[in-house]
Formats: structure tokens, C-alpha cells, sequence
């Protein structure tokens, strides 16, 4: 089995502590795992008031992606709005993605502004106008993620058959409006299927890694 460098990437209100049970599976099964808390989520003690973009919240990510050295690539997972940083990362650091894994998570395409997707779904629309977020404001005057950077990695799509928050209907529409290389259904599974189905998930990610781990 090929081993992997994975980068997991949380939604809005969370922060790393939802992959804990996801990622000893993986680091017993030989892969490399960085969860990371992003602005203002988890462990970071900046306030969501002052994080002004998307961009600007996705900061921890793009700053690892830094780190990671010439010739070597990791494979990125987003849940949920995560999939907004995956995209925003992809296209900046395209050299250093194998691959990027869309977990119940939105998944932008390159004809319109990052928010078209959002704009399909209400709930999550709801989670990014809370309080003090200028998320979806800023999404809406953002330019189309580039056909050359995000449009060039290699895409996962995994969902759970159960999900309530996206409904079978937007993850078919998502699908469609961008197609992925692959696409994964876990039966039974709801939206955070890292902590519902963990040894599903595991099984499909090291099939991920078997496919794209190669390009490292």
C-alpha cells in the first residue's frame, strides 16, 4: 500500500480536533497527517471579526503549504466550506497537491466566483454569515479560481448517502457542475463521516493515496 502525506482542512466553527479519530488510523497505517486549525478556529486565538476574507482565514494552510519542500506533494481533504480552502490553496500552490479530496464539501469550479456553490446551499450559506464574518460578501466579488492552478488537480468527491446538512440533491448537483475524477458514496454515512464512518473513510483515502501518492 502506498503511503501519503495527508492535510486535513475543518469547516467554519471547528477546528482540528475533527479528524481526532480519523488520523491515528491513518499514521498507524503508515501516512504522514497534518490537521490544522485555521483562523480564528481551534486552538487560534484570533476573533472571527477580524478575518476579513476567505483568503485571509485560510492563512495556517497556505503557510504550511509553504514549508512543504520542492518535489514533494501531499493530498489535501476539505469537509464541508473547507472545500473553499482547498480550491484557494490549489491554485496557489499547485505544485505541491497530488490530489484534492472534497469530504460533504463544497467543490468550486473554474467558470464562476467561489461563491456559485455556496450560493446552492443555504445551510452552509447560513454558517458564513454569522456574526462578524465577512466570508460570503467576499466570496461573491472573488474571481474564478484558475483553470491552470485549482483546475489542474485531481479531484476526490466523497459523501454520505445520510447527510443532512447537504442533501443527495446538492452533492448530485455539485457533481455534475464539476466532475471529479472519482466519486465515492458512503451508505449509512452522515455529514462528518471522519467520526461516523472512520474506517470507511480510512479505506477510501488509502485507496486515494494508491492512486495519487505515487505523484509525490
Amino acid at each position: 500500500m502506498a503511503v501519503a502525506h495527508f492535510v486535513f482542512i475543518h469547516t467554519i466553527c471547528h477546528g482540528a480536533w475533527v479528524w481526532h479519530k480519523l488520523k491515528p488510523v491513518l499514521e498507524a497505517a503508515g501516512h504522514k497527517v497534518t490537521a490544522l486549525d485555521l483562523v480564528a478556529s481551534g486552538t487560534d486565538v484570533r476573533v472571527i471579526e477580524d478575518v476579513g476574507s476567505f483568503d485571509g482565514y485560510s492563512e495556517p494552510l497556505l503557510n504550511f503549504l509553504e514549508t512543504i519542500p520542492e518535489g514533494e506533494k501531499v493530498i489535501l481533504v476539505g469537509e464541508s466550506c473547507g472545500g473553499i480552502n482547498v480550491a484557494i490553496a490549489a491554485d496557489i500552490y499547485t505544485d505541491k497537491i497530488a490530489a484534492a479530496v472534497f469530504h460533504n464539501s463544497l467543490m468550486p469550479d473554474t467558470v464562476h466566483g467561489p461563491s456559485y456553490v455556496l450560493d446552492e446551499d443555504l445551510e452552509l450559506a447560513k454558517m458564513l454569515t454569522r456574526k462578524g464574518s465577512t466570508f460570503q460578501e467576499t466570496l461573491q466579488k472573488r474571481e474564478p479560481f484558475t483553470n491552470e492552478g485549482y483546475g489542474s488537480i485531481k479531484k476526490i468527491y466523497i459523501y454520505g448517502k445520510e447527510d443532512k446538512i447537504m442533501t443527495k440533491e446538492f452533492h448530485q448537483w455539485q457533481i455534475q457542475n464539476y466532475k471529479p475524477e472519482k466519486v465515492y458514496v458512503v451508505h449509512n454515512g452522515g455529514h462528518k463521516l471522519m467520526l461516523s464512518r472512520t474506517i470507511e473513510l480510512f479505506k477510501i483515502l488509502q485507496e486515494v493515496a494508491d492512486e495519487y501518492a505515487s505523484l509525490n
